[in-house]
């Protein structure tokens, strides 16, 4: 080839070249097309969102620890240490053991511990975490309902107004859905820092409560109630002579004659009567109103409650006279708030039960939880499980197993009609009887109307009525064994009306209403405005049965009108904090005068309570 041919095909190339950079530098490539996604059908996204719930990459003992934890808090504080702070913070109430109750409710909460670790064991995912949240977040507000949402009234049968805390409610519920969702906002932002919460506070709220229950188990009184009273002869009477003294629980004089003048035709059936206007109670509870009237012996708080118990029957005369002269004496009433131990009535009284007594477990753990959960519970909820303390009575049995029936519990209604149906049974050959019936009277709750027949809607004057109206028919029956003319028969009352004060806000007069024996003239009830109280009536007693009073004081009706007598009434005062202190100081009042004139009661001295027996709701 020539240069000519050379530089032609040079030229041909190098403008090849020129061309094909040109092209590259003006045009852009062509990208190829991406291939679209195929959008997932609802029934692969469901699939994909369920497979979220149970998809676990932590392992199992990482789960196990969290959900356990909050197993065991929840169980803790709820069904362990709940109940256990009830009974022991109203042990005196309660007529089973420390050791009755333990193991049963160690059971339970050990069975719906392991039901729930079962459960929080088998899931897996976020389904593991959303239930262990609803099991932290519940022990949560619990918890903090219990010890700083609470503002509960004593338990003492007092009708709740509930309707009227609609708004409270609502702002309770509130909190407790604002407390409630928070474990769920940190599960959403932070699961790890969501996992370290739940594994931590459910740990210490265990330590803490814990702590409480080590406290509460060195301070608690463990000198049981025991024993029973029984009312197989509640309705013997004697043939030669009987003092029957019916107590109305917390009947006023307001109250009864309140209940006179809606029911007149009781006031008229109480002929022979003489009604004391100017009487004085002792204490303003029916503890120790109720020992006391009975023994003589003052409590001042200064020695645990058993200690009272014991030194008040083990020293008290009254009833130890009567049995030495020859009589019977049969006292119905509530072991817990008057006796505490058949031992310490020993000889005393005889209607003392004889069985060994064990408690009912299915109802020994339901009186606890029920007071727990009412405890626990937000305020809406509360309502559903309020209850009255003379409830926690649990149904007795034998050693055998067997119920015991003849175990006495206050219920009037029942009382009414076993009277109706059974009469008296006259005791030939007994030289005479003291009987002391305590019926539940103008206190709460009131499930007893006018006629003595049982209501769940009923009110302090209806039952008031219907407890007189028992005693009328007592009377009849008395009438018909020719018994009337040698009984003596007392109504009165442990004390009048209560409440969760600082200080009286005026007299508490109790009712007093007496039949002499001999008297069976048919003349209207008489007024007399002697200034009589308590420790008037065990003389009055002893006096009509014959026995040598002169150690207890002048009886009933020694007493003139225009005596100069200085009396006084002994107040459990509460701290300002209704519901939680009932038993915060003593307070004496002198009464100089009629006891209505409240310018006539004078404070002459108020200490605190040091061993409260109230005091624990």
């Amino acid at each position: 080839m020539d240069n000519k041919e050379f530089e032609t095909e040079n030229t041909v190339d190098t403008a090849k070249k020129t061309a094909l950079e040109s092209s590259s530098t003006d045009t852009p490539k062509a990208t190829p097309k991406k291939k679209k996604k195929k959008k997932a059908s609802k029934w692969e996204d469901f699939k994909s969102k369920c497979r979220e719930l149970v998809t676990d990459k932590r392992p199992w003992y990482k789960r196990l620890i969290t959900g356990a934890l909050a197993a065991l808090a929840f169980t803790y504080t709820l069904f362990v240490f709940g109940p256990l702070e009830v009974y022991l913070s109203n042990i005196e109430f309660y007529p089973f053991t420390f050791g009755d109750l333990i193991t049963p409710l160690v059971l339970v909460g050990l069975g719906i511990f392991a039901g729930l670790t079962l459960v929080l064991f088998l899931l897996r995912g976020r389904l593991f975490n959303y239930v262990t949240t609803v099991i932290f977040s519940t022990t949560v507000c619990a918890y903090i309902q219990c010890n700083m949402m609470n503002s509960l009234s004593a338990l003492d049968g007092t009708d709740i107004a509930w309707e009227f805390m609609t708004n409270t409610m609502l702002l309770n519920s509130a909190i407790w859905g604002v407390i409630f969702v928070i474990p769920f906002i940190v599960h959403y932002f932070n699961r790890k820092f969501w996992r370290k919460m739940v594994t931590f506070l459910s740990a210490l709220l265990i330590a803490i409560q814990s702590a409480g229950l080590v406290q509460l188990l060195i301070l608690s009184d463990f000198n049981y109630a025991d024993g029973y009273l029984s009312n197989k002869e509640i309705f013997h009477v004697s043939e030669e002579k009987n003092v029957v003294v019916f107590l109305l629980d917390r009947c006023a004089f307001s109250t009864i004659e309140k209940t006179f003048k809606t029911y007149p035709d009781i006031k008229d059936g109480l002929v022979d009567f003489i009604s004391y206007d100017n009487a004085a109670g002792s204490y303003s509870r029916t503890f120790p109103s109720v020992c006391y009237l009975l023994t003589g012996v003052h409590n001042d708080y200064t020695e645990p409650v058993t200690n009272y118990f014991r030194k008040a029957w083990t020293t008290g005369s009254f009833l130890t006279d009567i049995k030495n002269a020859g009589y019977g004496a049969r006292v119905y009433t509530e072991m817990n708030y008057v006796i505490k131990n058949t031992e310490f009535v020993e000889g005393k009284i005889d209607n003392v039960g004889t069985e060994e007594i064990n408690p009912d477990s299915v109802k020994m753990l339901g009186s606890v939880m029920k007071l727990s959960m009412y405890r626990y519970t937000p305020l809406a909820m509360k309502p559903f499980f309020w209850c009255y303390t003379g409830d926690f009575e649990s149904v007795g049995t034998a050693a055998d197993g067997s119920k015991i029936t003849d175990i006495h519990r206050t219920n009037d209604a029942a009382y009414y009609e076993k009277l109706r149906n059974e009469g008296l049974t006259v005791d030939e050959g007994s030289r005479g009887s003291f009987i002391f019936y305590h019926m539940k009277g103008s206190h709460e709750p009131f499930f007893m109307d006018e006629n003595g027949n049982f209501t769940y809607n009923s009110t302090a004057e209806k039952q008031t009525a219907g407890n007189l109206r028992m005693i009328l028919d007592y009377i009849k029956l008395l009438k018909e064994k020719n018994l009337y003319d040698n009984t003596t028969i007392i109504i009165t009352a442990d004390h009048g009306l209560t409440g969760t004060i600082t200080e009286l806000d005026g007299p508490r007069t109790i009712s007093l209403l007496v039949k002499y024996p001999g008297v069976n003239d048919g003349k209207p009830m008489t007024y007399n405005s002697a200034p009589v109280s308590h420790d008037n009536i065990r003389a009055t007693v002893l006096k009509e049965l014959g026995i040598d009073y002169s150690a207890y004081g002048p009886a009933i009706d020694d007493v003139a009108e225009d005596a100069d007598v200085t009396r006084y009434f002994y107040m459990s005062a509460a701290d300002g904090n209704p519901g939680l202190h009932r038993d915060h100081e003593l307070v004496t009042y002198k009464i100089e005068g009629d006891i209505n004139d409240f310018n006539n009661w004078t404070i002459v001295d108020r200490k605190r309570i040091e061993n409260p027996f109230y005091d624990a709701n």
